[in-house]
């Protein structure tokens, strides 16, 4: 009789759990699916079962594929980005008349119930905060006026926004030198300090190259183990849009080294020798393998591997793009060809008498991220970037290995 009772009630409860999910998801536009919202109120979703942490960031100029995301894979969502002026204020307007686009878009409806959604499939938010120029980076770190603004200015979007966790995205190209590192150190340590007084689990993760153990750049690792709680490691953009030769985005391996035979294919870098460079400095479970969900597509003098490019054609090419290409019936010769020496696709096809060659990653190129992952004990991974791969869901399939069983 009793355990008649409780039978039901658990039934009850569960059929109440459904309602409750299908009704957030009416009301809160159908982002993303409403079987979503019950894996979250029954405990089964992924960003409650994730052994890593699966880091997506979201840039502002995909929220036209907002319909189409896969952000219930994540454990954290990212939003990219919001940008500092020099004094450290946020930047707000490119000019008089036009709003800076990645502020716009936060205040958008769509990123409101974005943000919105990702908290009820229980994910963390995190505020992505950048600044791309050395000149810029060094104006906010080094005048202790602009640095105290700028904490001050991201904490006021964090608690506005309801953020959990902050970003910090400054890419000072080159070298960096002692001042403008101990500055960022304590730029870092007072924002965390601040931000855990605005909330008590405040996270504070940056993102790094992919070389910054074994170069003298802005971020100084040792000292800023302790009070980082994430490193995003960018390893990507091995090759990129003005490279003089076409070659993997992120490979895995193939770096030369003196055991490489004379006469071998090699390459300057791979990603595996700057994991393990960086693994000797900080905590392997801080660090978080960047992933691209893109590639880079160039005019080439060939279709060998590594082909030179003609200056000027390079481009960014999403998964979305490369996917097409499949189908476009006015591409001939289309070669799709898998490289052992960085484990990664390619292809190489003609258009108009011309020959271009696309270097990208795929589930398989994934699996061997995600065996890196795993065999370092690594955090887990962050995407760059949700969107690029829309409509297409072959990408997450690698990813969802690093759920729970």
């Amino acid at each position: 009789m009793f355990r008649k009772v409780g039978y039901f009630s658990t039934i009850i409860c569960f059929i109440g759990s459904i309602i409750v999910a299908i009704s957030i998801w009416q009301n809160n536009l159908p982002l993303v699916s409403p079987i979503s919202f019950i894996e979250t109120l029954i405990g089964n979703s992924p960003a409650l079962k994730s052994k890593k942490i699966i880091y997506g960031f979201f840039p502002y100029w995909n929220v036209k594929y907002s319909n189409q995301l896969n952000i219930q894979h994540l454990t954290h969502f990212a939003y990219f980005a919001v940008d500092l002026n020099p004094d450290g204020t946020i930047n707000k307007k490119v000019n008089t008349k036009e709003t800076e686009p990645g502020w716009n878009k936060l205040n958008s409806a769509t990123v409101e119930k974005l943000l919105y959604q990702s908290k009820i499939l229980g994910q963390q938010t995190v505020l992505t905060v950048t600044a791309m120029e050395p000149e810029l980076i060094e104006s906010i770190i080094n005048n202790p006026t602009n640095r105290q603004t700028a904490i001050n200015s991201i904490i006021t979007v964090y608690n506005d926004y309801g953020f959990e966790d902050v970003n910090i995205d400054f890419e000072y190209l080159g070298n960096s030198d002692e001042i403008s590192r101990s500055n960022f150190v304590t730029f870092i340590k007072d924002l965390r300090s601040s931000c855990i007084q605005a909330k008590s689990n405040c996270k504070i993760d940056i993102d790094i190259f992919g070389n910054t153990a074994e170069s003298y750049r802005l971020w100084d690792l040792e000292k800023l183990s302790p009070i980082v709680d994430r490193f995003i490691v960018m390893t990507y953009d091995y090759y990129r849009k003005s490279s003089s030769q076409a070659g993997p985005v992120a490979p895995i391996i193939g770096k030369c080294t003196q055991d490489t035979p004379q006469g071998q294919t090699c390459l300057e870098w791979d990603v595996n020798t700057h994991i393990s460079q960086i693994t000797k400095v900080i905590p392997s479970e801080k660090i978080i393998l960047g992933i691209p969900f893109y590639g880079y597509e160039w005019q080439t003098a060939s279709d060998d591997y590594l082909a030179n490019t003609y200056k000027g054609t390079g481009a960014l090419a999403t998964y979305q793009r490369i996917q097409l290409l499949f189908s476009d019936t006015e591409i001939s010769s289309l070669s799709a060809k898998w490289s052992p020496i960085s484990l990664s696709p390619y292809i190489t096809y003609m258009q108009k008498d011309k020959i271009y060659q696309i270097h990208f990653e795929n589930s398989q190129s994934l699996i061997q991220k995600i065996k890196l992952v795993n065999s370092a004990n690594l955090g887990g991974v962050a995407i760059w970037a949700i969107g690029y791969e829309t409509p297409y869901a072959e990408l997450w399939e690698p990813i969802s290995s690093l759920f729970n069983p």
